[in-house]
């Protein structure tokens, strides 16, 4: 008799064990199973940050190259018009203080000037020795946007396309058969837009 119970309580017991460690396995594998959800919806929510994160500066960026374009557009509104060259002496306005120089010193050189033909040589040796190795030196003058030394008023046709950062395309049609092709650099001075170089191309 008593060998009877002890083998029925040995049978129960392996039974018990069994149960428990199924359980336990299956705690286990929910566990695992939690963990890798967790996981997953961790590396989901860094994912998304990142994401909000690059769209955050690409959008920044963007809001700065905007304001560069619109700034450029800007210098030829009006209050009647969208595309009217600026008064007159617009470098003084629009460019930095070195490019400005750069554009009268290369007026008294290959405009109109008060030097002798003795002095021009050394005048001319002089203005390249000081700008060759800060903007390119065309040997003639550099008025902005290739506008000559006067007032234009209103445009025929004006397109501004942006290159690259800071660097702008603006077609501009004078009338009278004048067209120029202008490829603008601009910086920041003072927290202000600025014009550091205007390399001009006349188009038949």
């Amino acid at each position: 008799m008593n060998k009877r119970y002890l083998a029925l309580y040995l049978s129960l017991f392996v039974i018990s064990s069994c149960n428990q460690k199924n359980n336990d396995n299956h705690k286990t594998k929910n566990d695992l199973g939690q963990k890798t959800v967790d996981s997953v919806s961790i590396g989901t929510k860094n994912d998304l940050a990142d994401s909000l994160i690059i769209q955050k500066e690409n959008a920044s960026a963007s809001s700065q190259r905007d304001a560069a374009e619109e700034w450029l557009k800007s210098i030829f509104k009006t209050r009647n018009s969208d595309q009217h060259f600026p008064e007159y002496n617009v470098e003084e306005k629009l460019c930095t203080g070195r490019f400005k120089d750069f554009i009268a010193e290369s007026g008294e050189i290959y405009g109109p000037s008060n030097l002798t033909d003795e002095e021009y040589p050394a005048a001319e040796k002089k203005y390249k020795a000081k700008w060759s190795k800060i903007y390119p030196i065309e040997e003639r003058e550099m008025w902005l946007f290739g506008r000559g030394n006067g007032d234009t008023g209103e445009l025929k046709q004006l397109k501004i396309n942006k290159i690259k950062e800071g660097v702008y395309h603006i077609f501009i049609d004078y009338g009278n058969g004048i067209k120029t092709q202008n490829e603008i650099t601009l910086v920041s001075e003072n927290g202000n837009y600025k014009i550091d170089y205007c390399k001009t191309e006349f188009l038949e």
